[in-house]
């Protein structure tokens, strides 16, 4: 049994990564930070977890520097993460960070979209860029995984195929996100009298995730444009990426495009072409569920292509793709604890 340190568990994707490793069989949690909460019970927090941690109590981050433990999850704020992954590695455990500290590689990217300081480059190099589906080898057996952005996943996964094939001219995307992704935290935009019901531009051409796109899909940044919008739903992404093609191509060879980029992936999945309302995915279709699902349309041009994903923000796109992570890391089928199905309708 691997023994699970959660640094940060009275967050969204911390709650997430305790309803997960509930029922995971191969990690059991021993601890569970949060400085405000130390001496609480988890439930008081997450209150849906009582029957499954009805006795585990929040402690304080000095005291896991105590824990016993294999592995540690960083679901900790950004820019106060490395410094706990760095002295967790030096005590022999394995670190899986949600956080944005260390999904960048290059200084210069990272100063630019988050800032001088940071985490020293010799801890950002040790990481792999916890996506799996893009970086299975080099997670298998780290010692060491970045989170990921949700919006760069749904980006991510229904890109890459494309950036691969060197179809990537221009990208001009729409992530439409539930009101989860601002976190646990309320905010004056994010406050329920003032978020609900409402359609609101967020970001009109830019946002924080798409630096890891640029770096996944190995675009700069003149090619891509990240639209973020709110929508009237509580967690969940759906993204619609305009895209010029490089070059003309067919439909039929896209499918076979996405089809072999796809074959073997547990989580990765195609919508159908027809009927037409499935063609490009709900969230609703993917909520609770590590699952992604990928749909798209080519103009009669063969170079303009809508193409469309939907992932749960708080699982693929958060707790789940680290948990995937962490089971590559330690030798367990990366299934395991995962095999979750979508709630529908939600």
């Amino acid at each position: 049994m691997i023994r699970v340190v959660i640094w940060g568990g009275t967050g969204l994707a911390g709650g997430e990564l305790l309803r997960l490793l509930a029922g995971h069989g191969g990690m059991e949690v021993v601890a569970v930070t949060s400085r405000r909460r130390a001496g609480q019970p988890l439930w008081t927090v997450h209150p849906h977890l009582r029957p499954d941690y009805p006795e585990m109590l929040f402690i304080s981050p000095d005291e896991a520097e105590a824990v016993e433990a294999d592995l540690a999850f960083l679901a900790l704020p950004h820019g106060s993460a490395f410094p706990v992954a760095s002295r967790c590695l030096d005590r022999g455990l394995k670190v899986v960070d949600l956080s944005a500290d260390l999904r960048l590689h290059d200084g210069a990217l990272r100063a630019a979209w988050y800032g001088a300081g940071g985490a020293p480059q010799e801890l950002v190099d040790r990481a792999v860029y916890g996506l799996p589906e893009l970086h299975r080898d080099e997670l298998a057996g780290a010692d060491l995984a970045s989170g990921v952005g949700c919006n760069a996943t749904a980006l991510n996964v229904a890109l890459f195929p494309l950036a691969r094939a060197g179809l990537l001219e221009e990208v001009r995307a729409e992530c439409r996100v539930g009101s989860s992704e601002g976190g646990a935290t309320p905010s004056e935009g994010g406050h329920h009298p003032f978020r609900s019901r409402a359609l609101r531009v967020i970001e009109p051409f830019r946002h924080r995730h798409m630096a890891e796109a640029l770096q996944e899909l190995n675009l700069d940044a003149a090619r891509l444009t990240l639209t973020m919008t709110a929508v009237e739903l509580v967690r969940g992404i759906q993204m619609a990426a305009q895209i010029r093609l490089a070059e003309k191509v067919r439909e039929a060879d896209l499918w076979k495009l996405y089809r072999r980029a796809f074959d073997g992936e547990f989580f990765l999945h195609l919508t159908p072409a027809r009927p037409s309302h499935l063609r490009f995915p709900d969230p609703r279709l993917v909520l609770g569920s590590n699952r992604a699902l990928v749909g798209f349309a080519l103009h009669d041009d063969g170079r303009r292509l809508l193409v469309v994903s939907a992932i749960d923000n708080l699982i693929k796109g958060a707790a789940g793709s680290a948990l995937q992570s962490a089971n590559l890391m330690t030798g367990l089928d990366e299934r395991r604890g995962l095999d979750l199905r979508p709630c529908y309708p939600a």
